[in-house]
């Protein structure tokens, strides 16, 4: 099992050095449409624009996260799928589901490494500092992503049965997006998945909120999101392979 998970991180870690162009150039594309959005708001919010600084900035690096979080599920099957070693990994001696895990936890951590300093970044480049706490950084990013996972274990399970699903899970990155940028003072909103946790981070941001300032429902309201969309995500997924084995289109691209 530790030795699966090394190879995971060894593999996702020599894929981002080997095709540095690539990861060079999503970092500026990043960058670019980061600009395009303060600018945009900038123009839109006018005067009173220096107090929607900070929530721009952590709610479009936590879509960041949201997005790596969910997409490196689902196109790491296509992607497997793609070369041709997808039924493999089911027949491997260590389950599907760890593989997979296994995978998810060294994406995270590289994400984390390279999007936080990212964000900092953004800050500075705009004049603004970021009130954080380390550990309340990492508390909200994780619980967050848990939630995000388990949106990307349903759209894995899609790509298990359909295959191609890059057009959907497109349209769910820029619809997550614009839930992501706006604050909705209602039950149903917070329940969607990384919402609760983008907001208290823009409170972190604001007002240097730590870890137990937070209300108690707040963390309530974050760990239920992050349990039920990693529940309906594994349920979901789980119902998606058995339909794959059963048609027997595992192997078949």
């Amino acid at each position: 099992m530790v030795n699966a998970f090394v190879a995971n991180f060894k593999k996702t870690f020599i894929e981002l050095k080997r095709y540095f162009f690539d990861t060079v150039s999503s970092f500026i594309i990043l960058f670019i449409i980061f600009y395009l959005i303060f600018f945009g708001f900038k123009i839109a919010s006018g005067p009173n624009f220096g107090d929607t600084i900070d929530g721009i900035i952590v709610s479009y690096f936590m879509w960041i996260m949201f997005l790596a979080s969910f997409q490196g599920v689902s196109y790491w099957i296509i992607q497997e799928a793609e070369r041709g070693t997808l039924e493999q990994l089911f027949m491997s001696p260590i389950k599907f589901e760890f593989q997979m895990i296994f995978h998810v936890i060294s994406d995270f951590c590289i994400n984390v490494l390279m999007i936080v300093p990212l964000m900092y970044l953004a800050a500075f480049t705009t004049g603004r500092t970021l009130n954080f706490d380390l550990f309340t950084l990492l508390y909200l990013i994780i619980l967050g992503s848990i939630s995000a996972v388990g949106v990307g274990l349903i759209l894995g399970g899609m790509a298990l049965i359909f295959k191609k699903i890059s057009s959907f899970i497109q349209i769910c990155t820029f619809a997550f997006l614009a839930i992501l940028m706006f604050e909705v003072d209602a039950l149903w909103f917070e329940l969607l998945p990384m919402v609760k946790a983008t907001g208290m981070m823009r409170r972190m941001a604001v007002t240097g909120t730590k870890f137990y300032q937070f209300p108690i429902q707040d963390h309530v309201i974050l760990w239920i999101t992050a349990a039920l969309f990693l529940l309906v995500g594994i349920i979901i997924f789980r119902g998606f392979e058995k339909r794959a084995m059963v048609k027997g289109t595992l192997g078949q691209y």
